[in-house]
């Protein structure tokens, strides 16, 4: 991942016209996703060559959620392609194709817990913390799979 001082430093200023609550590096790629508020929405940035130290907007992906929900958890992978694991809800967990913004994975769950954390375990199984402490594990081989509440010992 990328980390302060080392890999980059904001002298003045910033990158973004919006408030960056969550920022995950794509692996292999020069590509940063960034989620945060004033939507759900994501966006994609660009880190220039070494000889540069510019970051430039690429796109958005936009979500089905509107204005005043919470802002997106992310999480990225390059396993397959560069995606991007991210929802604000248990009920809009979905993986997105970074560069082409087309659906991988929907995850299928009538539960509308706000989430605190998403994870890819490996790239074909992603782990989901609601605010409560439930997790939930899911398998994108199996399409509108639902995410299941994981058994944790006590």
């Amino acid at each position: 991942g990328l980390c302060p001082e080392r890999d980059f430093k904001v002298e003045c200023g910033g990158f973004s016209n919006r408030p960056v609550y969550s920022l995950k590096h794509v692996p292999d790629t020069s590509l940063l996703v960034t989620s945060g508020p004033p939507d759900s929405s994501l966006q994609v940035w660009q880190v220039s060559a070494e000889d540069s130290d510019v970051i430039k907007s690429v796109s958005a992906i936009p979500t089905e959620n509107g204005t005043g929900q919470p802002w997106a958890k992310i999480a990225t992978t390059s396993a397959r392609a560069p995606w991007v694991l991210h929802g604000s809800r248990l009920n809009n967990v979905q993986i997105t194709e970074v560069e082409s913004k087309k659906n991988v994975y929907i995850a299928a769950s009538r539960n509308s817990e706000e989430l605190s954390d998403v994870a890819f375990l490996d790239c074909n199984t992603l782990l989901t913390c609601c605010v409560k402490g439930q997790l939930c594990l899911a398998d994108i081989r199996q399409p509108q799979s639902p995410l299941e509440a994981a058994s944790v010992p006590s």
